[in-house]
């Protein structure tokens, strides 16, 4: 599995949160504290919102390990935004380290990550992709179960670039229920850890859910104050009062800079 951190709020340079926190997302990339292995060096990604009103993010992915790649600290230290994602990964087992299966995944004003794993994946990925949109199959370019998770909630909206606020919560909410439904087709036994993060710069959707109610998620947390919000897989700073944890089989949405949660079933 891996880490992510969303940032939204005044404007930013991505290295603040990328490289200067205390436990930033490189340090996260190198020993992450919430783990059993602390390693996430099978490439990176950020995705950016421009501050010239451009509604498409610009993205910068590589296999490199976060910690030493010397552009993602050129970029991150230069470029300002309100807006951001940033994504370390720890590849599945089978899974090829490529660019292609980097995240953040984008399409049109959106950015997606994933941090989890749909265990069997290969036992249900033909479903998967024979229920994809023609749209849909083309547009997935990697072997990754994020990114055809991410083909699901792109066919639930219609691949609408101006989808409302409740039509992207509902998406993801179904894009859940029909992973599980193709698992309980091939009568899956083990987990799916499917904790999604999704945004358009103007709503952003988070995830924190495991398929198996006696298996814990992977963590998520999220830290606001009158002047942002960041969620990220592990609290970026020891101050505990910041930050507030995310419950098991939760959505949280976040619009004009408010939380607000709401209950995925199992």
């Amino acid at each position: 599995m891996c880490r992510f951190i969303a940032y939204s709020g005044e404007r930013i340079f991505m290295n603040t949160l990328i490289f200067d926190a205390s436990n930033s997302l490189v340090q996260q990339s190198k020993k992450a504290k919430m783990r059993v292995n602390p390693l996430n060096g099978d490439g990176f990604g950020v995705g950016w919102y421009p501050e010239h009103g451009d509604p498409i993010p610009g993205t910068f992915v590589s296999v490199e390990p976060a910690w030493s790649n010397r552009n993602l600290s050129q970029i991150a230290s230069k470029i300002p935004t309100h807006h951001f994602f940033a994504h370390v990964r720890d590849a599945s087992i089978g899974m090829p380290v490529s660019q292609s299966n980097c995240h953040p995944f984008q399409y049109g004003p959106y950015l997606w990550m994933h941090n989890g794993r749909l265990d069997q994946f290969s036992q249900f990925r033909r479903l998967i992709l024979n229920d994809l949109s023609n749209k849909a199959f083309d547009f997935i370019k990697g072997n990754t179960d994020s990114e055809c998770a991410f083909a699901i909630f792109l066919d639930e909206i219609n691949f609408d670039e101006k989808a409302s606020f409740e039509i992207l919560k509902q998406a993801m909410k179904t894009t859940i229920s029909r992973i599980n439904g193709y698992r309980k087709q091939v009568k899956a036994e083990t987990n799916a850890f499917m904790n999604f993060a999704l945004t358009n710069r103007k709503v952003s959707l988070f995830t924190r859910y495991s398929s198996n109610v006696d298996v814990r998620p992977p963590s998520l947390f999220y830290s606001q104050n009158e002047h942002n919000i960041i969620v990220s897989s592990e609290p970026l700073s020891d101050i505990k009062a910041h930050w507030v944890k995310v419950e098991r089989s939760t959505l949280i949405a976040i619009e004009n800079n408010k939380v607000a949660t709401d209950l995925l079933m199992n």
